[in-house]
């Protein structure tokens, strides 16, 4: 049985990029919008369709794990070996980074309760 892939949308997107790379929502959703324009609905393109900026943008969001590269290797007629590379959305880790923060549950101890056991007894002076 397949397993349903999350679609990532713009603003899931943009909240990883801002959640991950700590940058403003003005800058993630730019950036946001920016990646989309070349995925469409697809979870992969082609490297050939980036201009220098984008490719230059596309590495940095590599690096921050929301996107992910591989290549295919062809033989041409000629004998030499052509390379395609391809971009690919890191979808599991766009939706990790897109989730709220988790807040760590905090047990707060009274005064008495956070001293240590061997406060407690006596000693002979």
């Amino acid at each position: 049985m397949s397993q349903i892939r999350p679609i990532v949308t713009y603003e899931t997107l943009a909240r990883a990029i801002k959640n991950r790379m700590e940058v403003s929502e003005d800058v993630a959703d730019d950036i946001s919008f920016r990646v989309l324009n070349y995925f469409g609905f697809d979870d992969e393109i082609i490297d050939n369709v980036l201009d220098q900026d984008d490719r230059r943008m596309f590495y940095f969001l590599q690096d921050v794990q929301i996107l992910t590269t591989h290549w295919e290797e062809a033989i041409l007629p000629t004998g030499r070996t052509w390379r395609v590379f391809y971009w690919g959305l890191n979808v599991e880790k766009i939706m990790k980074y897109a989730a709220p923060p988790q807040e760590e549950e905090t047990i707060e101890l009274g005064i008495y309760d956070s001293l240590p056991q061997t406060v407690w007894s006596r000693s002979a002076a």
